[in-house]
């Protein structure tokens, strides 16, 4: 009866190896000839060890990999404790790797893994520029250098977010994109960092969530996402105040040019949330023009938000209707942070915002009520 146990134990063991999700790596590591490439497992917030594997003389190795479930995981290859490649592996996964002596690794047959380095060498470019441009600041750096290294440091950082939520909108269902979630320039710099950014989290969360249920990055999601709960719950009531400070807007204006709302500062400003789908907007922009013409001099600003996701369509309705004022759009729509950042949850909307940088009214339409409360604040 032992034995009759013992080979019974023996199949249960087989049949669960044979069925265990597994990729497969063939690779060639250019100057690794005959020595050993380490393959790691990252379990998000620490390396294990999985094999040492022996490439030939000409640096090929064909390895199977067992994956831990059906979640993607990252895996790292390095030789003589360099890093040499980084993949992220799906079962069924019939990887070629291609590691050149100089220059980076190719790799074809795992849509993640060719993802992940795209984000990966998206981030490392604006790291090594960020650290470039502070570095080229001393001691004896004028106030003149210094204000223009951080507004190009300021640019560098909008432009790469706006990359990295193009990538997070376009791939929610990517495991890159909660990596791109938790990307840092420095301690202090989270890329999504802002209140308004759990709209990102919560739109990864929520697609994870069905196609990979078991996966660990939902738990680290999750608790950035309570962290934020109170926050954003604060910040999310600021409408129904009388009085508040207004959050930032960097965004591109018809010409691609970054225009910021708190460079207006010290003027009546009216921000204004639109669509040029709205016809009736398009006539009230006629109204607002008129006044736009008659304070402006005084020192009315108007900085206008297009929610279209045609940002062409929405430049040409600027340029027919020969719009003065500064109109910005950064073509992601609803799904654009400035949306968050004011609560907005219809078109049109509108904020007055004083002098001293105060939200004194919203919502005001009428022409002859709007022109009273123009002339109130300057």
């Amino acid at each position: 009866m032992k034995k009759y146990i013992l080979w019974a134990v023996a199949l249960l063991l087989l049949a669960a190896c044979q069925t265990a999700p597994v990729a497969r790596i063939v690779a060639t590591v250019e100057g690794a000839g005959d020595k050993a490439v380490v393959l790691q497992k990252f379990n998000y917030n620490r390396l294990q060890t999985v094999d040492t594997i022996r490439t030939d003389h000409d640096g090929h190795f064909n390895y199977k990999v067992r994956l831990t479930g059906n979640a993607p995981y990252i895996y790292y290859l390095s030789l003589e404790e360099k890093p040499v490649a980084s993949l992220v592996l799906l079962p069924s996964d019939q990887v070629t790797l291609t590691v050149p002596a100089e220059g980076p690794f190719t790799v074809e047959g795992s849509e993640e893994s060719v993802l992940y380095q795209e984000v990966n060498s998206a981030f490392s470019t604006a790291s090594v520029q960020m650290n470039n441009l502070a570095a080229s600041l001393s001691d004896d750096s004028s106030e003149a250098e210094i204000q223009a290294v951080n507004r190009a440091m300021s640019k560098l950082y909008v432009d790469y977010k706006r990359q990295a939520i193009k990538h997070i909108v376009s791939h929610p269902r990517s495991i890159t994109s909660a990596i791109t979630l938790f990307r840092r320039f420095s301690d202090n710099l989270p890329v999504f960092g802002q209140e308004s950014d759990v709209v990102f989290y919560r739109t990864v969360l929520d697609s994870l969530s069905q196609a990979y249920p078991k996966t660990e990055y939902l738990k680290a999601i999750r608790e950035e996402l309570a962290a934020r709960d109170h926050n954003l719950a604060f910040a999310s009531r600021f409408g129904e105040a009388e009085i508040i400070s207004f959050p930032d807007l960097i965004m591109p204006d018809v010409q691609g040019q970054d225009r910021t709302l708190s460079e207006q500062k010290g003027q009546v400003i009216i921000l204004s949330f639109w669509s040029v789908g709205q016809d009736e907007h398009k006539v009230f922009n006629v109204d607002l023009a008129e006044l736009y013409a008659k304070y402006h001099a005084q020192g009315l600003e108007v900085y206008q938000v297009s929610l279209d996701v045609d940002k062409a369509s929405w430049a040409s309705v600027v340029r027919s209707q020969n719009l003065p004022w500064i109109s910005v759009n950064d073509g992601f729509g609803a799904q654009s942070p400035a949306v968050l950042a004011y609560n907005v949850d219809h078109v049109p909307t509108m904020f007055i915002i004083d002098r001293a940088g105060d939200i004194a009214a919203r919502d005001i339409f009428d022409r002859d009520a709007l022109e009273q409360q123009i002339k109130k604040l300057l």
